[in-house]
């Protein structure tokens, strides 16, 4: 596409989690040549691959309305995401949220990897014309409205419950801490950085909070009622469950499903996302490629929050910098999604829809 739109309410800037489906999306990108690309091929060439505008996205209101974006591709290799890529990942961001920022649309969302850009470095890039959002809010929303909904369903009173937050310093796991401090008997806050995690806890503790906190995710696990992974989820062991837990994978890739292999009774679910009840529509359509949901119209919650805000005529900075997600924001973008038929993601897994008879 690479062409600028006079009327572009909303981007989306993301990247592909895994090789199969990338795979299957240069293929169908490259559907004039019958010769299909392998994956062993295609790895070759994706990273080189410069940030594009891949296809236009409409999106319809349950008010009526319908709001015109357009998704960017970072070309970012999916087996690169740790710190030694963190240049050249972070140069292929950079380089999307300019073509955004050419392309003149008003709100851009930053989905997985690439909100990390927003948490430090964001007034450069923010324009009179193009706001910017990492989308946390909405992703926030999802989770805990959707871990109230799935307690409900199940029958299990979330204030008798111990819940174990993975990535409990991030911007989302801070919020969803805070949204959860007091709805639960406890919790139990893991991550990576044991500076952060003292900070978080001593700051709980004041608020006579009940909760435990280490950076070893096995001293945690086996007190945990349901367990929220909001972290990256590559390397993270679920040895030492109870036999009942009750597992939302709401980090960016979604592969904790491997776990079910080893525990097939583990209840899990993934998190974080959204459903358009009046659909959308993509153009050029890939998504037999790239849509790999067990129900239609499903969208992660960092994107929808840009089409929310772009359905309001409100092109602000939503959710940007680190650790500001208030649960009143929380609950205020959680009701503008319901306004324009956005709601909490039916519960499925990489199994498909969960049968909750």
């Amino acid at each position: 596409m690479d062409s600028a739109s006079a009327s572009l309410d909303f981007a989306a800037i993301g990247h592909q989690d895994n090789w199969q489906k990338i795979t299957s999306f240069v293929n169908d990108l490259r559907a004039a040549d019958p010769v299909k690309l392998s994956t062993e091929q295609i790895k070759d060439i994706f990273p080189y691959l410069p940030p594009r505008d891949l296809f236009k996205v409409n999106v319809k209101s349950t008010t009526g309305t319908e709001i015109k974006g357009v998704y960017i591709e970072t070309f970012i290799d999916p087996s690169s995401l740790d710190a030694k890529s963190l240049r050249t990942n972070m140069s292929k961001v950079r380089k999307a949220v300019e073509h955004a920022v050419k392309m003149g649309a008003k709100i851009v969302a930053m989905g997985g990897f690439t909100s990390i850009l927003l948490e430090g470095d964001l007034d450069s890039y923010t324009t009179e014309e193009t706001k910017f959002t990492t989308g946390n809010t909405l992703t926030t929303a999802f989770i805990v409205k959707g871990l109230e909904r799935t307690t409900d369903l199940l029958n299990i009173n979330l204030a008798k419950s111990t819940v174990l937050c993975i990535g409990a310093t991030g911007d989302i796991g801070l919020a969803c801490v805070d949204y959860l401090k007091h709805k639960v008997k406890k919790l139990l806050l893991c991550a990576r950085n044991q500076q952060r995690l003292d900070v978080l806890a001593k700051a709980l503790l004041k608020e006579n909070i009940p909760l435990e906190y280490s950076t070893s995710l096995e001293e945690l696990v086996s007190q945990a009622d349901i367990i929220i992974c909001m972290a990256s989820s590559a390397g993270i062991q679920l040895a030492n469950c109870k036999k009942d837990v009750i597992i939302c994978d709401a980090g960016y890739p979604k592969n904790l499903d491997s776990r079910m292999e080893e525990n097939p009774e583990l209840k899990l679910y993934h998190g974080g996302m959204g459903q358009v009840n009046q659909g959308y529509h993509f153009n050029p359509d890939y998504s037999s490629s790239i849509y790999q949901y067990s129900s239609p119209n499903i969208i992660h919650g960092c994107l929808l929050e840009a089409m929310v805000m772009a359905f309001e005529n409100r092109y602000e900075n939503y959710s940007a910098g680190k650790g500001k997600i208030t649960s009143e924001k929380v609950e205020e973008i959680f009701q503008l999604s319901l306004k324009h038929g956005i709601s909490v993601a039916p519960l499925y897994n990489a199994k498909g829809l969960w049968s909750t008879k």
